[in-house]
């Protein structure tokens, strides 16, 4: 067992230490504020706090961990070891900044929690982060950190080299809508197909009226099928499903619709499948309990996972809800977009509430690339070069990469084909 000595055990203390030396490291790590329980101590032991009480493994603290409520804090960046840091610290310290703390302003977005300027959806935009202003938005630095944290403590008392879990690669495919124009009523398609062609979207229209009349296929028809390419490799995949009432925001297919109904059940007994939170619910915690208990009611499955629609993320609010909702896993951490890491790290990590001051049982998974962020390189090289290069960030940080798609990645029609074929040799290492 690791023991930690701090003049006072704090919950965010306790926080972020059981992240790293539980959750990543795999061993047990216990706290006191007694001098002489740490001192007699036989293990591996660090003392976190304004001085060292001797030659022990010392890290310095900055102050934010002891702290509570949300206060201005101020950041300054320097570079260390080629890479950005901020908390710093004296030079008796282990590392020159408080690693804990600034892994722990990242990972509980304590930023997001202060005043900013929102979007037309409500959500904090990525120019607003600490990430964005320093550069550092595309790289994973809190598992950067950490790798250099864990040479200096393995080092420190002669402990065989971590061994890291092996890097993973998981497809979330959100699926807002399961088809583009089947099961719609004929005034719904009747009045969509009117607006595609005011807004002289006339192949879009057109390929609408076809499929209406059963001359084509939906253009969304095929994704199992797609998914069948990945079964045979490393790569994992599971699916978030808006199931809700038609909305603004919501273009979900009609829950009243037998058919709808019979696919969805289709598609989530052949991969984990979970609701796609309605923008509704972000407004109205009864809309959220509602989704949840229809989805669960159609799988006849617990609902354990969610991801939010439109990436709508308001703290604490939306994950204080998916928790009080029994919800264990989010897939919602990113930014809608721009690629990069939202959090500053690519493992999942548990949520802390900083209204509450407290841990909760919601994990986090964090997502780095998205469908969009992949399209908006337009070229086929640009594309790769983008997908290549977190690819291998992560992988040598035996990270795992988890990357947003929708099932309009798998549109059947030839304008996407080329899209398409890129992704998928991308994914299959072709």
């Amino acid at each position: 067992m690791i023991l930690i000595h701090t003049p006072t055990v704090k919950p965010r203390i306790i926080y972020i230490f059981r992240h790293f030396f539980f959750y990543r490291l795999g061993q047990e790590v216990s706290f006191t504020p007694d001098v002489s329980a740490f001192v007699a101590h036989s293990g591996p032991k660090m003392s976190y706090g304004d001085v060292p009480l001797g030659n022990e493994f010392f890290m310095a603290a900055n102050g934010l961990l002891t702290e509570q409520g949300v206060n201005p804090v101020d950041i300054s960046v320097f570079e260390w070891e080629g890479m950005p840091a901020f908390f710093a610290t004296s030079s008796k310290s282990q590392l020159p900044f408080d690693f804990f703390a600034a892994s722990f302003y990242l990972m509980s977005r304590y930023e997001e929690y202060m005043p900013y300027a929102p979007d037309d959806l409500g959500r904090f935009t990525p120019e607003q982060s600490l990430a964005f202003k320093h550069n550092f938005l595309d790289l994973p630095l809190i598992d950067m950190w950490f790798d250099r944290f864990v040479a200096a403590w393995t080092d420190f008392f002669e402990l065989p080299p971590f061994k890291p879990p092996v890097n993973t690669t998981e497809l979330v495919v959100e699926i807002p809508q399961l088809y583009a124009y089947k099961y719609k009523t004929l005034f719904r398609s009747f009045f969509e197909g009117l607006y595609d062609f005011g807004r002289l979207k006339f192949t879009r229209t057109f390929d609408r009226l076809m499929v209406v009349l059963r001359f084509r296929e939906d253009p969304l028809i095929g994704l199992i099928e797609h998914m069948e390419a990945f079964r045979s490799t490393a790569v994992s995949f599971r699916f978030f499903a808006l199931y809700t009432a038609l909305g603004v925001h919501d273009k979900s297919l009609s829950v009243f619709s037998k058919k709808h109904q019979q696919e969805l059940k289709s598609l989530s007994d052949y991969a984990p499948t979970a609701p796609l939170a309605s923008f509704e619910s972000t407004q109205k915690s009864q809309t959220l309990n509602q989704d949840i208990n229809r989805f669960s009611g159609l799988i006849h499955r617990p609902i354990k996972a969610i991801r939010q629609h439109k990436l709508v993320l308001r703290f604490p609010d939306t994950y204080r809800a998916f928790s009080s909702s029994g919800i264990k896993h989010d897939y919602s951490m990113q930014y809608p977009d721009s690629p990069g890491f939202r959090a500053s790290t690519a493992h999942p990590f548990r949520f802390f509430d900083l209204g509450e001051e407290q841990q909760t049982p919601l994990t986090i998974h964090p997502i780095c690339l998205s469908e969009s962020h992949i399209r908006a390189q337009q070229y086929a090289r640009k594309m790769r070069q983008l997908f290549i290069g977190y690819q291998s960030r992560l992988q040598k940080l035996n990270a795992p990469m988890l990357v947003a798609l929708t099932n309009e990645t798998f549109n059947n029609r030839s304008k996407n084909a080329r899209f398409l074929a890129t992704l998928k040799k991308l994914l299959l290492h072709e």
